[in-house]
């Protein structure tokens, strides 16, 4: 009995440690020649924008695989598959997802998921100026 229970709790304990892979990253970019910002990202991707002191924005990226292992997130981090790609444009800065068309990564006995949160740290003299765009005030 007391070989069982020792089983059961050790199952317990390494399956409540088998966690899904998830990583979180920063870009900066700097904004001095830049007045208006739009956003294209991907339909799946939730994007959250923030207001913050700073001059530049600064992007972070949360990335979970659900069912996914730790060697697939790295590939596609490598890969980057999450990115913003900039698009300048005279004073007009465009972010856009660099992969629209993700492919669901097939594993050998299952299939992953994606969560993706994308939150922007926009400096505050930047104002909402329609979907997805903010304007500069200041200038």
């Amino acid at each position: 009995m007391r070989f069982l229970l020792t089983v059961a709790f050790l199952a317990s304990a390494a399956l409540s440690f088998a966690q899904d892979p998830a990583d979180i990253y920063h870009k900066t970019i700097d904004l001095d020649e830049i007045n208006q910002i739009s956003f294209d990202v991907y339909k799946n991707d939730q994007l959250e924008i923030k207001s913050w002191p700073g001059d530049d924005i600064l992007i972070e990226t949360s990335v979970k695989l659900n069912n996914g292992e730790p060697h697939i997130l790295k590939f596609f981090l490598d890969k980057k598959r999450w990115d913003l790609a900039e698009k300048v444009n005279g004073d007009q800065l465009n972010l856009e997802s660099v992969d629209k068309i993700r492919r669901v990564v097939q594993g050998t006995e299952f299939s992953t998921s994606e969560t993706v949160v994308i939150v922007v740290y926009m400096p505050e003299e930047f104002e909402a100026a329609g979907d997805r765009a903010y304007r500069r005030v200041s200038r």
